[in-house]
């Protein structure tokens, strides 16, 4: 199909068609895995044909993009209520002991999809540009911050760089069942002063 067969779905009907077909093919993924998941059983999954799925997507990478839009979506809509509690630069510390568990949380909850879009990211350009992006913003949304509130400029993006990485890596080793409930919060604890030092003074 051309990509002036594809449909922009503009009316409240329309929309709802493709929001159920990318929110089904989000619980398949999870649950099935990428590849092992048919436009057939998306459609079924979705209430619609398959047609109607054809009418509005390419193709199944088509809607593995859009299914990643909605998670990332779905992750910044979670760590921005914990980023605009960074007013003041004294709760500093409360804000990274938040995000570190709003993390834990979001891999928890969300662990088959991490998973599965993780490793779908080594093998697509496309897909490990939707996560690159979503990491660039979080960065320079808290490098902003931060300057706001009195931190120097001064390598301050590589700071949050690995600030971040610290906090990715304490959340893959624990929902990969490398650490234990009572490692955790021993990690957790020696992790906020950790990046607390790293980030400096203003």
């Amino acid at each position: 199909m051309s990509a002036n067969e594809i449909r922009i779905p503009k009316q409240k009907r329309s929309i709802e068609k493709k929001d159920a077909i990318i929110k089904a093919s989000y619980g398949l993924f999870c649950e099935k895995g990428y590849y092992k998941t048919n436009t057939a059983e998306i459609a079924k999954e979705a209430g619609v044909s398959t047609g109607i799925v054809y009418s509005y997507f390419h193709d199944k990478k088509d809607i593995l993009i859009e299914v990643v839009k909605l998670y990332i979506f779905q992750l910044e809509e979670q760590f921005k209520i914990i980023l605009d509690q960074i007013a003041e630069r004294e709760k500093l510390a409360f804000v990274i002991g938040e995000f570190i568990d709003l993390s834990i949380s979001s891999h928890k909850m969300n662990r088959d999809a991490h998973n599965e879009f993780l490793a779908l990211a080594l093998l697509n350009n496309d897909i490990q540009d939707l996560f690159n992006g979503f990491e660039y913003q979080m960065l320079e949304k808290l490098y902003k911050i931060l300057i706001e509130v009195g931190y120097s400029e001064e390598f301050l993006i590589e700071k949050l760089r690995i600030s971040y990485g610290i906090i990715e890596q304490l959340c893959h080793d624990y929902i990969q069942g490398k650490t234990s409930d009572g490692e955790l919060n021993k990690i957790k604890f020696l992790a906020v002063p950790m990046i607390m030092n790293l980030l400096g003074n203003a």
